[in-house]
């Protein structure tokens, strides 16, 4: 009896351990990738965004320059330069987090920090973090 015991909970442990590793995303799935990407500036499910290459982009930090930018607006031809993030949920979607806006001649710095790294995401940045605690 005790060993069938045994032999089900390491049963059970194994299965477990072997389903966490088929859930895991690999590596390649979850890096971003630097996109330079052109097109026309389009409201997608009520988010900004472009469509290229057969990929919808979502451009969420377009939303801060809206109205301080000259010819930003739906239908404007733009290029951005960036980080491309898969959506695992929604196939053929990406997450752009656009680095430098090309429009109308003009180029815009957007920022210089990966807005991928993890670091930066949580709020520490330039080894502090956001409120200058740390």
């Amino acid at each position: 009896m005790k060993k069938l015991f045994v032999a089900l909970i390491a049963a059970i442990a194994l299965a477990g351990v072997a389903a966490a590793q088929s859930e895991s995303p690999s590596p390649a799935h979850t890096r971003p990738q630097s996109v330079t990407v052109t097109g026309k500036l389009e409201l997608i499910n009520g988010e900004i965004g472009l469509m290229a290459d057969g990929v919808t982009y979502y451009v969420p930090r377009l939303r801060g320059v809206v109205g301080f930018i000259k010819d930003l607006q739906e239908g404007a031809t733009v290029t951005l330069e960036g980080y491309a993030h898969p959506i695992r949920s929604e196939a053929g979607f990406s997450m752009l987090m656009v680095k430098k806006l090309s429009i109308g001649g003009r180029d815009y710095d957007l920022g210089k920090r990966d807005p991928f790294d993890r670091k930066w995401m949580h709020g520490e940045m330039d080894g502090g973090t956001w409120g200058g605690q740390g």
